[in-house]
């Protein structure tokens, strides 16, 4: 809500930074709450120091809130990065080898790191790398 509306609601004039405040609880108080509604209630409590201070701690975990959803992507990208690598390594090793069981080894684990076998056949496919006969089956069985 713009100052004006904000003082035309509460019938004063304010300061930048107390509109600043009021502009802020406002939006952290979501859809639900309509702009004449908020201020009336701004009018009554808006300059309490429990409404300050829960205000405050909301802010500072909303905050904290975006801060782990982006550790959250970072972390997703490096489980991504992993199971390439994996997969990579998997295509590198010589066909026909004893290193069958280890390039069983590393597509579990990027399966696992990627979340299902769904995500494991679809990288595969992206990457250009071979299907297994379990990687045809399992698209087979989930196309029916």
């Amino acid at each position: 809500m713009l100052q004006k509306e904000f003082e035309e609601r509460i019938g004063r004039s304010v300061s930048e930074e107390e509109y600043v405040e009021a502009n802020a609880m406002y939006e952290l108080a979501g859809d639900g709450v309509d702009k004449d509604v908020f201020c009336r209630e701004w009018k009554k409590i808006g300059e309490s120091p429990l409404v300050k201070g829960l205000y405050e701690t909301a802010y500072q975990r909303g905050q904290l809130l975006v801060e782990h959803k982006l550790m959250l992507n970072e972390c997703r990208e490096m489980l991504s990065d992993a199971a390439d690598a994996m997969l990579d390594i998997e295509v590198m090793l010589p066909a026909g080898e004893p290193a069958g069981t280890v390039a069983a080894e590393l597509e579990k684990k990027a399966m696992w790191l990627l979340g299902s076998k769904k995500q494991l056949v679809v990288r595969k496919l992206k990457k250009g790398i071979a299907l297994s006969e379990e990687d045809v089956e399992y698209i087979s069985n989930h196309l029916k």
